[in-house]
Parts: C-alpha cells; structure tokens; sequence
C-alpha cells in the first residue's frame, strides 16, 4: 500500500497546493494547523523533524524534513530554503537515537495502517530527546461514527480513524505520554459559504480544543519522559 501512496502524491505533487489548500476551505484548515504548530513547538525550529512534509506547506516549522514522495520534496526544497529535506521512509528514520526536541506530522499517519502508525511512533520516540514532543493528527473515530461521511480518493485516503484513547494507547505503547490534545473541524466548515469559513476559524479553534473528540480530526501532543 505504501507505494501506492508515494505513486499518488508524485503524481498530485504539481497540483497539491492548488488543489488542496488555496481556496477558503483549505486556508481555514492550514490556519488552524499553524496556530497549532506555533503554541506547541519549540520557538527555535533548528532541533524540529517534520514527518510526512509533502510540498513542504507546513516545513517552515522545523529545520529537517522528511517524506517518501521525491516529486513532493523537490517543491518543498524550492519553497524552504532553510530546511533540510530528506527522503525517508518514517518507519526507518534516518537520524541518530534523541537527535530532536520536537517532532510532528499532520496529514500522514490517518492514511496508513495500524501496524505502520505503532512503527512511526516507536521510531519517533527513538529519535526524540527526554522531554521532547510528538505533534500528531488522526481522524476522529468519534465523528466519524456520529456523521458517517468518509470522503476518499482512494480506499487508502483517510483510511485510519482513532478515538482519542485508541491513539493515546498507541502513544503509551511506544513509550510516549499524551500531555494535551484539541481537535479541528468541528463545525461543517465545507457546508458553509465561502465568505463565512475564515471568519469563522476562531469559534472552530474554541469549540473544537474543548470537544477534541468530536472533531473531524484530533491532534495530540505526546511527550517523551
């Protein structure tokens, strides 16, 4: 499944940003990550690993950067001159034991299976420090049962969805505890007209840090001891 993964964003790498992110919807989401990112990592991104960093959108974050897909890193690396790139599978990182403070992934670990997630958390708590972070997002297993909506592109897309405990238990498994956690897209952001979607971000980012769960994705931040 994997190389079906890396062939799809090689293929969408020209596009993705276009596609993905440029319209009200895309920007609501990318705000809301930012906001994120910025209260929850290190203010100095030069000891930050970015998993899964695609096109490099959300790279500026951190000082190294890894992903499978050589399409999307070549746009990353055009977009980032102050990251380093680095192609990488994130079950086989290619970095020494404790070499982070902080580590994250967005948009990654929902489109893989179970097993693969367990091994990326194992190999992010290798290479993390004591007292290091884990930034990651999943879809809301919670949601998604009360709403029954699984938009895909392919049977893999969003394949994988988690409660809050299920994706907490993956974290302790590897060694990790889960220090805090909010959520994103709580309200139908994609039912509402455009105009009304960014002014809107501020009461999403309120609602959805006090019923994390009940979000269309958690976002948990897990901590090395």
């Amino acid at each position: 499944m994997k190389r079906e993964i890396i062939a799809y964003y090689d293929r969408l790498a020209p596009s993705y940003d276009a596609s993905r992110f440029s319209g009200s919807y895309g920007r609501f989401i990318d705000a809301r990550e930012r906001d994120v990112l910025r209260a929850w990592l290190p203010r100095d991104p030069k000891n930050t690993l970015e998993l899964g960093c695609g096109t490099g959108r959300l790279s500026a974050f951190a000082a190294t950067a890894t992903d499978a897909s050589v399409a999307s890193l070549a746009i990353a690396r055009a977009r980032n001159s102050a990251t380093n790139f680095a192609a990488a599978d994130a079950e086989r990182l290619p970095f020494p034991p404790s070499r982070f403070d902080a580590v994250f992934a967005f948009h990654t670990l929902m489109h893989l299976e179970p097993a693969s997630i367990r091994a990326i958390f194992a190999e992010t708590f290798r290479v993390l420090r004591p007292g290091g972070v884990f930034i990651a997002d999943v879809v809301s297993k919670t949601r998604r049962g009360l709403t029954g909506r699984r938009d895909a592109d392919e049977a893999w897309h969003a394949q994988t969805a988690m409660t809050k405990r299920e994706f907490d238990d993956i974290g302790r498994a590897a060694g990790f505890t889960s220090s805090r956690a909010t959520g994103l897209l709580l309200l139908p952001v994609h039912r509402l007209p455009d105009r009304a979607r960014l002014p809107l971000a501020r009461l999403d980012a309120w609602l959805s840090h006090r019923l994390p769960s009940l979000s269309s994705y958690l976002i948990v931040g897990f901590a090395k001891p």
